[in-house]
């Protein structure tokens, strides 16, 4: 609350969401923001950037963009500001509908992956990694060079490595799977 407003009245509902990333030069920026605000040393409004994550959250799903992947998981490293670093029961209401909105839209896609990064991450120690996700879907244009890493499992130091979710196992189609996004969304929002 600053000057007896919460966060949720300084944001407008009929304002159109700032226009989203449109280079993975401009989405590193984003995510470093997100960094900062996980690890507690962001400068600028913490509590708008995630409200702001939130709101293209929700436009994202609800036009099907393929941005969705990274807007969910910058709000499961970012979301947990409003909730538990500045508590505010509206602005964490708008972040909690965001990730119920992917849940819903996403939660019954069927998928081939035999696993998701979802089914067993602990959200507690895991989130410091999730930077390194965030980039790697902000770049798609590293897909190639990344897979031919990963199809030479000779590369891998140890088995631990090739099976890590942020190691071997970090492929833009499980992270960005419609199931794993529902997954983080209804993990985060429980």
């Amino acid at each position: 609350m600053i000057n007896g407003e919460t966060v949720e009245d300084r944001y407008d509902d009929d304002e159109l969401p700032t226009p989203a990333p449109t280079t993975p030069a401009e989405w590193d920026g984003l995510i470093g923001e997100w960094d900062q605000i996980r690890h507690g040393y962001y400068l600028g409004n913490a509590p708008g950037t995630v409200l702001e994550c939130a709101k293209n959250l929700a436009a994202s799903v609800a036009a099907g963009r393929p941005d969705a992947a990274l807007w969910t998981l910058g709000l499961v490293l970012i979301g947990p500001y409003v909730i538990y670093a500045r508590p505010d029961a509206a602005a964490e209401a708008r972040v909690l509908e965001a990730m119920g909105a992917v849940e819903r839209a996403l939660g019954r896609t069927s998928c081939a992956h035999e696993a998701h990064p979802c089914d067993d991450m602990p959200f507690d120690v895991e989130l410091d990694n999730f930077r390194y996700v965030l980039e790697m879907l902000a770049h798609p244009e590293r897909d190639a060079a990344h897979e031919a890493e990963l199809a030479d499992e000779e590369n891998w130091p140890d088995e631990e490595g090739a099976q890590s979710w942020y190691g071997g196992r970090m492929t833009r189609a499980v992270w960005a799977c419609p199931r794993n996004l529902a997954g983080f969304a209804r993990a985060f929002s429980h």
